[in-house]
């Protein structure tokens, strides 16, 4: 029994590594400059590696992912680390929170679109605290700017994270089951199309497209 708890802490602590690096690796490859914002999609996959392993695993994921981007492509310093985890911590905390309490596809669904509107509203937040330092702007200005494009970033930002979560959770949860590194067994029969399935799938495709052209606007605004 000793032997099977340690292998299984072992798994999640190689699982919770694993995803914290192909966060960064995200981060890395799939990088989108929108104006002097930045977007990437590592939030959904730390937040799915949440929901496999808890909550609290989001914040070593979080802190391992933006510490490399610091040392390597970042160009916003410190003020740019304490934004990634913040904007990472407030999406995946409030998603693998609610989803560890409710776990059903009303739950996800639930926990994805509380995620959108919690991290929206933390970096509202953040840029009113922050972002005036970064930029060298006065407050009132970047307060002016909230509404018309720090707002609409990070609102298109989190559903393209939620949209990633939704198509992606699920094939990932299988491959990790089928390899030992989350709970409950599992075939390749999991990955077949169902009711549910096909639910999220049109859930997270809408959710992408309403993502994408908010992303559009901004990029030729």
């Amino acid at each position: 029994m000793q032997k099977s708890n340690t292998d299984k802490k072992l798994r999640t602590v190689v699982g919770i590594a694993l995803f914290a690096a192909l966060a960064f690796g995200v981060s890395l490859v799939f990088r989108f400059p929108v104006m002097f914002l930045t977007f990437d999609a590592k939030d959904a996959i730390i937040t799915i590696a949440a929901f496999v392993w808890g909550p609290l695993s989001a914040i070593p994921m979080a802190i391992i992912a933006a510490l490399l981007e610091l040392v390597t492509i970042s160009d916003t310093g410190l003020y740019g680390f304490i934004m990634n985890i913040a904007s990472t911590l407030a999406f995946s905390l409030t998603a693998a929170t609610i989803y560890k309490f409710k776990r059903t596809r009303n739950g996800s669904i639930i926990a994805i679109y509380s995620a959108v509107v919690a991290v929206s509203a933390v970096m509202m937040l953040m840029n009113i605290l922050i972002t005036p330092y970064f930029m060298g702007q006065p407050t009132k200005l970047v307060i002016e700017m909230i509404p018309t494009v720090l707002l609409p970033f990070n609102f298109a930002k989190a559903m393209l994270n939620s949209a990633v979560v939704v198509l992606l959770y699920k094939p990932c949860v299988t491959a990790l089951r089928l390899l030992g590194f989350a709970k409950g067994s599992a075939s390749g029969s999991d990955l077949k199309l169902n009711k549910n399935s096909v639910v999220m799938l049109i859930i997270g495709a809408l959710t992408l497209v309403f993502a994408v052209t908010i992303f559009i606007v901004l990029k030729f605004k």
